[in-house]
């Protein structure tokens, strides 16, 4: 029996833009990275390898402005204007991960992704067996939640927003995994994973020291807290970090949403900040400490709810949601295309 057969869809011009744009960016980081390997290897750490280093340095927050897809432009933004130019910072100061003894790969990929090398080591496989489901499954919970967005004016706002909740914390991880992996592959080394379980923090420490974006909070502590708290105390370097995270997040939305910042995400991170200092101070004053399964949902929830209100609030307000959405459908649309051209090749 003959079914009917459905053409090949084609990639929008919109997409073909994004990969011409992506390669282009990509050769501006490629000569980049060279010229500050050069640098480095000849001047040394100081004012005079800052001044040498300021050139990529100015230019790494205008790269992600080639993107006009939200998700593209934001992950450039991320993965730029702020990992990468905060790397190239501490590298002037002769600190930090690069090394310009590194090979030029190790180097590159380290500079432009948030990825850290094992060195010394060598892969023995491409991904550990004992990722592989849990990462199956946060990648299928994530086409899942984006596919619910096909009905989001039936939802309440909290449902959408733990629907962006979602979507925010596996797109991150998924994205920083497969960027590392292909890496990881192309060095053949293995790399030191940014997200551990952050949903299992047991302490607003917990999460964002050990859990949550690990290499942030890497180099927070190097570029903030280290020098900051010999001076004024840990309290302050800790509250410093946040503040300068807050300030980072804050550009990072202007990327997203392109309006002017309102300074309610710096209040969240101020807000995580000092909720770390008062954990501090109750656990000094008492020895008791709540139940592992009482402290994780008491930490989660403190984040996503100071999230809510400080976060996404100021997002839904801008409309950005709306565009984010609209990828995302464009995204589904295309892959339904694509599902339905393979069956019918299957069924002819």
């Amino acid at each position: 029996m003959h079914h009917h057969q459905y053409p090949w869809p084609k990639l929008p011009p919109s997409i073909l833009t994004e990969l011409k744009y992506s390669i282009i960016v990509s050769f501006i980081l490629l000569a980049g990275m060279c010229y500050v390997r050069f640098a480095t290897i000849h001047i040394p750490p100081g004012f005079r390898r800052f001044i040498a280093l300021l050139p990529v340095i100015s230019l790494l927050p205008a790269l992600p402005a080639a993107f006009s897809f939200i998700h593209l432009r934001t992950i450039a933004a991320f993965f730029l204007s702020w990992l990468a130019l905060f790397k190239l910072l501490l590298l002037s100061i002769g600190k930090g991960p690069l090394d310009p003894s590194q090979s030029f790969l190790v180097f590159f990929f380290t500079a432009t992704l948030p990825v850290k090398f094992q060195l010394g080591h060598r892969k023995t496989s491409l991904i550990s067996i004992s990722e592989v489901p849990l990462l199956s499954l946060k990648t299928l919970v994530l086409i899942c939640n984006i596919y619910l967005y096909r009905y989001h004016p039936l939802y309440d706002m909290y449902t959408l927003l733990s629907l962006y909740t979602c979507h925010l914390y596996l797109g991150l991880e998924l994205a920083v995994t497969s960027t590392g992996t292909i890496a990881s592959i192309i060095i053949n080394m293995p790399i030191e994973p940014q997200f551990n379980n952050p949903f299992l923090g047991t302490s607003l420490r917990d999460f964002w020291s050990r859990r949550w974006n690990i290499m942030v909070s890497q180099t927070l502590r190097q570029l903030v807290y280290d020098p900051v708290a010999p001076r004024l105390g840990p309290a302050i370097g800790l509250i410093a970090c946040f503040l300068v995270s807050g300030l980072m997040h804050e550009v990072i939305f202007y990327y997203l949403a392109s309006t002017r910042t309102t300074g309610e995400v710096v209040s969240f991170f101020l807000l995580q900040g000092l909720g770390i200092i008062v954990e501090h101070i109750v656990k000094r004053a008492t020895t008791w400490r709540p139940p592992k399964i009482i402290a994780c949902p008491m930490t989660i929830g403190f984040v996503m709810i100071s999230a809510f209100w400080l976060v996404f609030d100021p997002l839904l307000r801008t409309g950005a949601d709306e565009r984010v959405l609209e990828e995302c459908m464009g995204v589904i649309t295309f892959l339904e295309d694509v599902a339905r051209a393979v069956l019918s090749k299957i069924r002819n």
